[in-house]
């Protein structure tokens, strides 16, 4: 029996497209979750991923756990173990390279340790800690104060009540207040406030206070070196002594991404350009400063630094342009900065590539942050560079980034903290501070640079009434500077020198007016120089008396040439045998010692500390040597010769006398000429008796 089949309703009219549309604009999108919780992934289900509990374990009233961290992905989770699971195993590796490497009885303890439970972490950590230490205090005693190296005193001429460093509280504690050689660093222990400490104690004698580097696998970085302790140690040296002044790069995101594994911030490249930087400043190598030396590590690291940079050059990203700056700074520091140019304009071209100067709103909030330090620190280090160097700036105008507000600075910027000895809790060295003032600093000297060509290509100083105006706005910014920068409160290295850049800023901008009749609201150019120069001096001297010349400071040859051939002319101006020319005579023996001293640490010093003793008269000479141990042979200055690429300009503040060469070029020819001279000169060579050696005719004090 067939049955009737059901009659079929017509079909209903399609709805209007805009219906459709509108419905699914209305449709909730499911959010995507970071990661489900473990019951979620067993039973394949939609996890709302709430936590402690999602509402689907709730409902199912069954436990709810989760494996990952609230946004990390699956992924990242195993990554995360998986580097977990490495620093581990490294810490076995490196506990077992102390046990095969240490003396006897050092071994004994650590397996005594080992038995009462104590983990593998915390061993390790204290013994390169302590290696730590050893390496980044450059004297094998404590002290509270250098001594200078000629007459003992503060030159009188620096003591008058105009001068704001005679007042500030680095001057009290190293120069008013009494010391005696029999004080050790147990004192340290009594100052309950550590922020005091960085008045009593040089800077070199801190710790980076940052958990991350201690657990670092620096090696997977560079295929240079396998020994980690020595890495982290160079780590350590870097962003103690090389960072504060130049910030190419955020510590805190490149450590987070060093530590994890992520190229985004830290790549091969970058980590290989801070290690070669970072060498200089190695104590335990004596011969960190030869780096044309292929079994130097400094000279592999820089190798493979450039190597990768050949790699990247054509497909940029933000770690290609910090670490071509970081090459160019350590060619600088190598006295080649003919090649350091090139990668000076490399980096601002690959910064262009990747847009850093100018911000977009589709960036990342942390794209935007270290873009900004990147950005802000390559127009610094140009604005620094051509107005030293008398050159047209390679930037026009600074970065269209802004700086944050004052509630963002800390996180925008980061901070270094360091541990004084003996100290039970870190201290800030206000690096964002510091950064955000020389930024605002360098502004004002790129345009002063600017002017130097206002009318032409061709360098000629600026007008007296433009320095005028130039002059009100470094007062205005050296009157808004923060507390901790102010004159009153300034004491660790970076402090001081963006106060020496300040007066040497003034010095260049007036000299060129010395002894005219150019006067403004009662105050001359003669003024303004000098009580600058006294400022200039003072603060070199402090400098000095808390921290010493010894340390790697990459900043500091500038300030030191720049005094001590400003001494040497006036020491030929000044009466013989008087108070005054002793005093003088004080400030070339200290820089002579400064030059040398950071000769030790990279070789740019060394050839203008060559340049400078050789500009000395013959009884100078002779006291210099019974300060410091001089080589006299022609082997340095020979090899100078051979290494050296350098146009900067030597011991000048401006272009005020514009008929000398004042480069250290001219001083390798100069003695390459002498050499050459000597060889034809057979019967001099066979003579007996002292040799004498030559004098640089280009003196600075005629």
């Amino acid at each position: 029996m067939s049955h009737p089949l059901r009659p079929l309703l017509p079909n209903s009219p399609n709805p209007p497209r805009n219906e459709l549309s509108s419905h699914s604009q209305h449709r909730p999108k499911r959010v995507a979750t970071a990661a489900a919780c473990e019951a979620c992934r067993r039973r394949k289900s939609k996890c709302s991923a709430e936590r402690p509990r999602c509402s689907v374990c709730i409902e199912r009233q069954s436990l709810c756990e989760y494996t990952t961290l609230p946004t990390e992905t699956h992924l990242r989770a195993q990554k995360r173990k998986l580097s977990n699971l490495e620093i581990k195993c490294q810490e076995y590796e490196d506990l077992f390279a102390i046990l095969r490497s240490r003396p006897k009885e050092e071994t004994n303890h650590i397996i005594q340790r080992l038995r009462v439970g104590e983990d593998v972490q915390t061993i390790v950590k204290t013994v390169q800690d302590g290696d730590l230490l050893l390496q980044l205090s450059l004297t094998p005693e404590f002290r509270f104060r250098y001594e200078f190296p000629y007459i003992r005193e503060m030159p009188h001429n620096l003591k008058g009540s105009q001068n704001p460093y005679t007042h500030s509280v680095l001057y009290e504690k190293t120069v008013l207040q009494s010391f005696h050689p029999q004080m050790t660093m147990e004192i340290l222990k009594d100052v309950l406030d550590e922020s005091q400490k960085m008045y009593l104690a040089p800077y070199h004698t801190v710790e980076l206070h940052d958990s991350r580097i201690s657990s670092i696998v620096v090696s997977k970085w560079t295929t240079v070196s396998s020994d980690n302790p020595m890495l982290r140690i160079l780590l350590q040296i870097y962003f103690v002594f090389e960072f504060p002044f130049h910030p190419y790069f955020h510590k805190d995101f490149f450590l987070d991404d060093m530590f994890v594994g992520i190229r985004r911030f830290c790549s091969p490249l970058l980590v290989n350009a801070v290690l070669a930087a970072a060498w200089h400043g190695y104590t335990r190598m004596k011969k960190r400063a030869e780096y044309w030396q292929p079994e130097n590590l400094g000279y592999r690291f820089l190798a493979e630094a450039l190597r990768l940079l050949e790699l990247e050059e054509a497909t940029p990203t933000i770690t290609t342009v910090q670490a071509a700056a970081i090459i160019n700074l350590a060619y600088n520091l190598n006295g080649i900065d003919e090649l350091g140019w090139v990668y000076t304009k490399k980096s601002l071209e690959m910064a262009q590539k990747v847009s850093l100067f100018s911000s977009n709103p589709d960036e990342g909030a942390e794209w935007q942050i270290v873009a900004g330090m990147t950005s802000w620190c390559l127009f610094n280090w140009q604005a620094l560079a051509t107005f030293h160097t008398f050159q047209l700036p390679i930037l026009e105008d600074p970065p269209n980034r802004p700086f944050p507000g004052v509630n963002e600075e800390t996180v925008y910027y980061g901070e270094i903290f360091v541990k004084y000895p003996h100290g039970k809790e870190s201290v800030r060295i206000h690096n964002g501070l510091v950064f955000k003032a020389i930024c605002q600093f360098r502004v004002i000297l790129n345009e002063i640079a600017k002017s130097f060509f206002s009318d032409s290509r061709t360098y000629r100083p600026t007008s007296f009434e433009a320095a005028i105006t130039f002059r009100s706005r470094l007062l205005a910014w050296y009157e808004d500077l923060p507390e901790p920068l102010q004159s009153r409160h300034i004491v660790l290295p970076c402090h001081i020198k963006t106060h020496i850049h300040y007066h040497v800023t003034l010095i260049s901008l007036f000299e060129p007016y010395l002894q005219t009749d150019n006067v403004h609201e009662g105050v001359n150019s003669d003024m303004i120089v000098n009580h600058s120069r006294v400022c200039f001096e003072t603060l070199m001297r402090i400098y000095y008396l808390r921290h010493g010349f010894e340390c790697l400071d990459t900043t500091l040859v500038q300030f030191l040439h720049l005094l001590g051939f400003s001494a040497l002319r006036e020491i030929a101006m000044t009466e013989r045998g008087s108070a005054a020319q002793e005093a003088i005579r004080s400030t070339l023996m200290l820089c002579a010692k400064g030059l040398w001293e950071q000769g030790q640490n990279y070789f740019l010093s060394e050839a203008i500390f060559r340049m400078f003793r050789h500009s000395l008269s013959a009884e100078d000479v002779v006291i210099l040597k019974g300060i410091i141990e001089i080589d006299d042979g022609d082997g340095p200055l020979n090899l100078m010769t051979q290494e050296l690429r350098s146009r900067w300009p030597i011991g000048v503040f401006s272009r005020a006398d514009d008929n000398k060469d004042r480069t250290l070029q001219s001083f390798t020819r100069w003695w390459q000429q002498y050499s050459e001279e000597k060889a034809q000169d057979v019967s001099a060579m066979e003579q007996d008796g002292p040799v004498v050696t030559p004098q640089y005719p280009q003196r600075y004090g005629t």
